[in-house]
């Protein structure tokens, strides 16, 4: 199988390299690895790319399997979800919640809803910025709350939006629960789901994460079509359907996130 060099690491200066942590200049070469395009790496791979021996490979592959960021599937190590958190964590401590602020104060003054901004942590949609609209009944979820993204529209929209090996390997670690009868909690029904959200550009989702609670998202994306965050409605249902939130909803949340895209490029 032909694998993609990876990009290499800088030279540190000589009188620094004492410095250096050797095994962990390893470990980051072996992310790359993962990064160039490897959807899964052999320890016989690993060893032959990284000029290593055998024995360093398999302790390398253990030591990220140990601390989650690699799976094993027989002789094959792929990467896991965790990676993600890397990326988005760097992002999302960045300038994506002050840029997308303006849009999502906006959205909730003409939606009269709760607008929240959301990136992948883990299994676990996290929010990165919100804003609540000039009413009595609101939705209780600050910025920082964390909840399973599996039933959760913003969360449905990060997981779609992930590469096929990611998703996979998603999909075999998740804990799903049955949080209300509505719960879409089986492996085989959420990935179904989530490829009609892939495909839609969009997720509506009812009472599954609360009885009685809706929320609809749509993904941003980089210049490079990669998704790294969620731009989002959440609200009391009420005797609203999806079709309604979808009519009602969505066309101000495709507008303002090819706004925010927009904005993102130009950085």
């Amino acid at each position: 199988m032909t694998r993609s060099d990876p990009a290499p690491a800088p030279a540190a200066d000589p009188q620094e390299k004492s410095e250096l942590l050797d095994s962990l200049t390893k470990g980051l070469a072996l992310l790359r690895l993962f990064a160039s395009g490897a959807g899964s790496l052999t320890m016989q791979e690993v060893a032959e790319q990284l000029d290593v021996t055998r024995a360093a490979a398999r302790r390398l592959l253990l030591t990220l399997q140990h601390n989650g960021y690699l799976a094993q599937d027989g002789r094959e190590f792929f990467i896991t979800p965790r990676v993600m958190d890397l990326g988005y964590a760097y992002f999302a401590s960045m300038d994506l919640p002050r840029l997308a602020g303006p849009y999502l104060k906006a959205l909730a003054e003409q939606a009269g809803e709760t607008c929240s901004l959301g990136v992948l942590d883990g299994e676990s949609v996290a929010l990165v910025a919100r804003e609540e609209p000039q009413q009595m009944l609101r939705v209780d979820m600050g910025v920082g709350r964390r909840m399973p993204a599996y039933a959760h529209s913003l969360g449905r929209v990060l997981l779609a939006g992930l590469d096929d090996d990611a998703l996979e390997a998603y999909l075999a670690g998740a804990q799903l629960r049955k949080l209300t009868p509505f719960t879409v909690s089986s492996r085989a029904a959420l990935a179904r789901t989530l490829r009609q959200v892939r495909s839609r550009g969009y997720c509506t989702l009812v009472s599954e994460l609360v009885d009685g609670y809706a929320g609809i998202s749509v993904p941003l994306r980089t210049a490079s079509g990669k998704v790294v965050a969620g731009l989002g409605f959440s609200m009391v249902l009420g005797s609203r359907d999806e079709a309604h939130l979808e009519q009602r909803y969505l066309p101000a949340l495709q507008r303002a996130a090819q706004e925010i895209e927009a904005v993102l490029r130009t950085r």
